[in-house]
């Protein structure tokens, strides 16, 4: 058995003017490919050849440059063109990858490995939860499984999934086909958190047909909402555990999307939603400690920006912090980070803090110390992998961290990366949306503060333009 096996995993917010480019992938070839991959486990139980593809990954951002994506798919391809004896491929993507002049890189990615390779290849995709995946991409796999976890932490179990029916598929002669079905509906991702209804009842009924003979998996993307495109829409899709049980599977998709389509008016947010001036007040104010506040509007891990400075200056002009320390993470500027470099920690420091390009973006000038000069971490993978700077600047009782590039501190490590101690904040700002594990165990009061930016929380106040209506809630501004 020989299988070739790679990451090609990017969240694109449409909504973000910034094009991802090439450099901005952590990427990796070889033998650390395998080691990062889950499904190495399942093929190696197997004694199966791992052919190494690609792996890279990077933090949500815009839509990815077209010349970036064609980059790593031809290295893929090349890399299976001299391998063409491979009885499977698995791909861990992400399925809301949107390619500029190109549209879902994850279809016409697969659709080149399918054209290269034959259909006689069997073909897994992993994908995740949040994936806006075109209705096309689903026919030329033999397995695919969405994330069953918001916050995501089961990205090993969906993988060995995959890799599981990949191998019954090569081992037994099987060609089963995903069942998909698009909703004419999107779930809002902040308000849709695994372990909270009507999500934890909708994954129970993932977990209830993988029991059925018929089936091999299950699954749910609920879609990336802040990406304008063709695709966007939350979907569902069963897989056959073998060919006989394909029409039952398109049954089993059409009952499990109308169950989803059921709930579209259920999902509300967990986080207390909350004016930036209102969320600044009441953490200040209440009695919880530590409270979290999320960025909301420019949530990088959304695909935002992360570079508004809004939140900051709320803090800073605060006359009372009722003996509250605040941290505000992560401000991306990297002229500011370059100019606090030529500083050492402890030193009295000027900056300037925000590019300045809009309202959101306005510069602050900070007059303070030089805390801490660190590293920011990565995200998806990547967490304990430097993959810029951090600098900490001290302005009375609060503290801003900027970076180099865009980010957020989703794990306690992060902060430590930075050179900081979590516990010696009352209030903590980050560019997310809801929290991530780590932050949600620690929080005492988690706000939302509903800021202006790439994602934006009142989507249907947006203008979708690319969307093939109807998608509720969102309103189409497009040609009719």
């Amino acid at each position: 058995m020989k299988i070739a096996a790679g990451m090609f995993y990017h969240e694109a917010n449409s909504f973000n003017p910034d094009l991802v480019q090439k450099e901005d992938f952590v990427y990796c070839e070889g033998e650390e490919v395998i080691k990062r991959l889950y499904a190495s486990e399942v093929f190696q139980r197997e004694n199966a050849e791992i052919v190494p593809l690609i792996y890279a990954a990077t933090l949500p951002n815009g839509i990815v440059d077209k010349d970036a994506y064609t980059y790593y798919a031809d290295r893929i391809l090349s890399i299976l063109s001299e391998n063409k004896d491979v009885d499977g491929v698995f791909l861990h993507l992400h399925g809301s990858m949107e390619v500029n002049e190109l549209g879902s890189g994850e279809y016409h990615l697969v659709k080149s490995v399918r054209d290269l390779l034959g259909d006689d290849v069997i073909i897994g995709l992993c994908l995740d939860a949040h994936a806006n995946t075109d209705p096309r991409l689903p026919a030329l796999v033999n397995a695919m499984r969405n994330y069953r976890t918001v916050p995501h932490q089961d990205q090993d179990v969906t993988e060995k999934a995959v890799a599981e029916h990949m191998v019954d598929c090569i081992k037994n002669h099987k060609k089963t086909i995903p069942q998909f079905v698009r909703l004419p509906y999107a779930i809002h991702p902040e308000k849709a958190l695994g372990e909270a209804w009507p999500l934890s009842a909708i994954f129970q009924k993932l977990n209830e047909l993988e029991r059925m003979e018929e089936v091999a998996i299950a699954t749910l993307g609920i879609g990336m909402i802040w990406c304008d495109c063709a695709s966007l829409a939350t979907n569902v899709a069963v897989t056959p555990a073998e060919e006989r049980y394909t029409d039952r599977a398109m049954e089993l998709a059409r009952e499990l999307a109308d169950y989803v389509y059921s709930f579209r008016d259920s999902f509300e947010f967990e986080q207390l939603p909350l004016s930036p001036r209102e969320a600044v007040r009441h953490s200040i104010s209440c009695k919880e400690s530590p409270v979290f506040v999320s960025d909301s509007g420019d949530n990088t891990t959304g695909g935002a920006v992360g570079d508004h400075t809004v939140m900051l200056r709320e803090y800073l002009e605060c006359s009372d912090y009722n003996g509250k320390r605040v941290v505000v993470t992560t401000v991306w500027d990297e002229k500011a980070v370059e100019h606090c470099m030529r500083y050492n920690e402890g030193d009295r420091i000027t900056v300037s803090i925000g590019k300045d390009y809009d309202d959101n973006t306005r510069a602050v000038t900070i007059n303070g110390v030089l805390k801490k000069k660190g590293s920011l971490y990565g995200f998806m993978g990547n967490e304990k992998q430097a993959v810029g700077k951090a600098v900490t600047i001290t302005a009375g009782p609060v503290d801003v961290v900027i970076t180099d590039r865009p980010g957020s501190f989703i794990t306690v490590g992060h902060f430590e990366g930075a050179g900081l101690n979590i516990s010696d904040y009352h209030v903590i700002v980050v560019k997310q949306g809801y929290l991530f594990p780590e932050l949600r165990e620690i929080s005492e009061l988690s706000i939302l503060a509903l800021t202006p930016g790439a994602t934006h929380q009142l989507v249907e106040n947006l203008e979708y333009k690319n969307i093939i209506p109807p998608v509720y809630p969102l309103r189409y501004a497009g040609k009719e």
